[in-house]
């Protein structure tokens, strides 16, 4: 007997005429039972060390983890713009800039423009996270993924933005480096654009969508979900432009005194 023929592999034949790799199912079954299922903190710290690795966690990680990168954020940015807003000649009229932000309509207007912005972004990120998962449900895999469940696989796969919205909140509080905040935050959006991107395309098989169309549509929804933030929050952000160009000139003007 020749060393080929003595690995011979175990078949089994079912009615249907399907056949099986006894050592392959085997090994399958072996592999859905290395499934891990870590308390909260393990599972951020995964997320940090093998962000595409698919570990199991209760079904809030995600979205406590979601709302709490928000909150830490808008956080952070208003300590920002408070402490430099009040170090600078308009610090005396830190209460009356916010009341013209929030359109004049409460005495504690700084807080209620936060407020705003951040239940906006809930807004916008509900839709991302609704749209797309309906995409990947629908029309990309058609496995019976719960939300929750793919809901903790972006926040997985995105895990590194807890550190930068970290990173953000030390800068915010001592009330420095704004271009450092902005591109912080503009890499942590393009973080969480790929985990989503990632999330949908890797579930498409051959009865769904092409990966191509499946990542323009993903592309699309979460388009729409900025745009719906922009629209949301479009009289806030213009009034901030507004008030900045004013700020620039008044600067200009003072310096050429």
């Amino acid at each position: 007997m020749s060393k080929d023929d003595s690995k011979l592999e175990t078949v089994t034949f079912y009615p249907h005429g399907d056949e099986k790799n006894k050592d392959n199912s085997s090994n399958a079954v072996s592999v859905a039972a290395t499934g891990k299922k870590l308390n909260y903190f393990k599972w951020v710290l995964s997320s940090w060390i093998h962000p595409g690795e698919e570990v199991e966690g209760a079904k809030w990680y995600g979205v406590v983890t979601i709302v709490a990168e928000l909150l830490v954020f808008f956080g952070a940015l208003y300590r920002f713009f408070h402490v430099l807003v009040k170090n600078s000649f308009f610090g005396a009229n830190i209460n009356n800039i916010f009341y013209v932000l929030n359109g004049g309509k409460s005495s504690i207007a700084e807080l209620l423009v936060y407020l705003k912005l951040f239940i906006f972004s809930l807004i916008a990120a509900a839709i991302i996270i609704g749209g797309t998962y309906l995409v990947s449900r629908y029309l990309v895999s058609g496995k019976k993924e719960n939300f929750w469940t793919y809901t903790n696989r972006i926040t997985h796969y995105s895990g590194i933005n807890v550190i930068l919205t970290l990173v953000i909140l030390v800068l915010g509080l001592l009330g420095i480096a704004g271009r450092a905040i902005s591109l912080l935050t503009l890499f942590a959006l393009a973080i969480f654009g790929i985990a989503v991107l990632v999330a949908v395309i890797s579930r498409s098989n051959e009865e769904g969508l092409d990966r191509i169309y499946a990542g323009i549509v993903t592309a699309l929804v979460m388009g729409l979900g900025f745009f719906i933030f922009y629209l949301l929050s479009s009289e806030i952000i213009m009034k901030v432009i507004s008030f900045g160009v004013q700020v620039f000139m008044m600067m200009m003007g003072s310096g050429l005194q």
